[in-house]
């Protein structure tokens, strides 16, 4: 089912004039070179969560593309889990030994790590959900209504990542820390 996007745009999901895939369906890459700038690459991260959100409430409102279903399964069985991996074993951790009391850091990061649990749970029956779109089964309202709320949820969670967390990383950590920050996230893309 492919709706219009705009009435001189050709249906999303499908090719325009000159060939291109319509970018609503794609999240973007992240430029090689952005992990030596490692809060960026992380807000950089954050964006493509963003536009698998957009994706989602495509899907929710019964729009349908196959190769963009097919990736997005993808981005959250890999890059999802990764980048939760990243903020937990990596930036939250030099977050609690380089913020100062007056941060607060530990009380966001307790809540920003329930929520990483409660994705991960979530994420699963995502991913269940947009395999049976992918097999041909209609998006039930009560399915629809679930790829919602998961998009409003990471709305949510990236805008105090964004807002706060991200932020207070700019500030406390600096030169050595940003390295270690670097390292690590290479090497967890390294294994």
């Amino acid at each position: 089912m492919a709706a219009t996007s705009g009435s001189n745009d050709p249906p999303i999901g499908e090719s325009d004039t000159t060939g291109e895939k319509s970018s609503a369906w794609r999240i973007q890459p992240i430029p090689p070179g952005l992990i030596n700038k490692p809060i960026d690459y992380i807000f950089a991260e954050h964006n493509r969560q963003r536009d698998s959100t957009i994706i989602l409430l495509m899907i929710a409102a019964g729009e349908f593309d196959k190769e963009g279903v097919t990736k997005l399964i993808e981005f959250f069985e890999v890059d999802f889990a990764l980048h939760i991996g990243d903020e937990e074993v990596a930036l939250f951790p030099l977050l609690r030994q380089h913020c100062l009391p007056e941060d607060k850091i530990d009380r966001i990061l307790l809540r920003l790590q329930d929520e990483h649990r409660k994705d991960e749970a979530n994420v699963e029956d995502i991913i269940d959900a947009l395999k049976r779109c992918l097999a041909g089964e209609p998006i039930t309202s009560s399915t629809s209504l679930q790829l919602r709320l998961f998009a409003d949820h990471i709305h949510s969670h990236l805008a105090l990542e964004n807002g706060v967390v991200l932020p207070i990383a700019r500030v406390r950590l600096r030169g050595e820390e940003l390295k270690v920050l670097t390292d690590m996230l290479k090497q967890r893309r390294s294994n």
